[in-house]
């Protein structure tokens, strides 16, 4: 059997521990160190698997820009309902065509306003499980998976244990708020979570911000 992709997350955060401003967005709070940063984690990637809330809210850049002779991962998106707009600078300037996986419910919309685009894949069900997504990209031949799409597609992930390392920038804001998303965004606890302890494995700071980065525990 094969084994199933190293998945890592890299996330910012605050002093408060929110991941996103007041309107749900994460603009004009990641410092140019930290935009370095983040390529570095995505140059050591092969795929980059994004939510559409991620897509929709900030339109991200997933080329890099900061690494020189590196190469970008492939986007793959995890679209459960609807579509998204040809517009979005995944589908513009993706140097490989994205892959998009979905459901029965939105595959004929999917298909129709991105075929020219992207590579689709249907999962059969009524929900795109994580598990299912590794193993595909796992017999693509893909071994090494990035997660940028959010709380919610985190928790997920973290929900079947699937996560195995965790990068943390620490910026140095606070927005209260206690209804703002964390870096998992579960609304029930993960069973035994105080004995599942992860392991610090590399802490930097620079100017104001902490880089931290966790594995996890065998």
């Amino acid at each position: 059997m094969t084994s199933l992709p190293k998945v890592t997350i890299n996330m910012a955060m605050t002093l408060d521990g929110k991941v996103s401003r007041p309107d749900g967005r994460w603009y004009g709070l990641s410092s140019r160190n930290d935009k370095k940063r983040m390529d570095e984690i995505r140059s050591k990637a092969e795929v980059l698997i994004l939510g559409k809330n991620s897509i929709l809210n900030d339109d991200p850049v997933i080329h890099l820009r900061y690494v020189e002779n590196g190469k970008d991962p492939r986007p793959v998106i995890l679209l459960r309902s609807g579509t998204l707009p040809e517009d979005k600078k995944v589908f513009r300037f993706s140097k490989e065509p994205p892959l998009i996986f979905c459901l029965n419910e939105n595959y004929s919309l999917v298909r129709e306003n991105l075929n020219s685009l992207a590579e689709i894949i249907l999962i059969p069900g009524v929900d795109l499980n994580p598990l299912e997504v590794l193993k595909i990209l796992s017999e693509m031949g893909y071994r090494e998976i990035l997660l940028e799409g959010g709380p919610s597609l985190n928790d997920s992930f973290f929900r079947l244990d699937l996560i195995s390392r965790i990068f943390v920038t620490v910026v140095p804001f606070l927005i209260g708020k206690n209804d703002l998303p964390s870096i998992s965004g579960g609304k029930k606890e993960y069973p035994n979570f105080d004995r599942k302890k992860w392991k610090l494995v590399a802490s930097e700071a620079i100017e104001n911000e902490v880089f931290l980065m966790y594995e996890k525990n065998e």
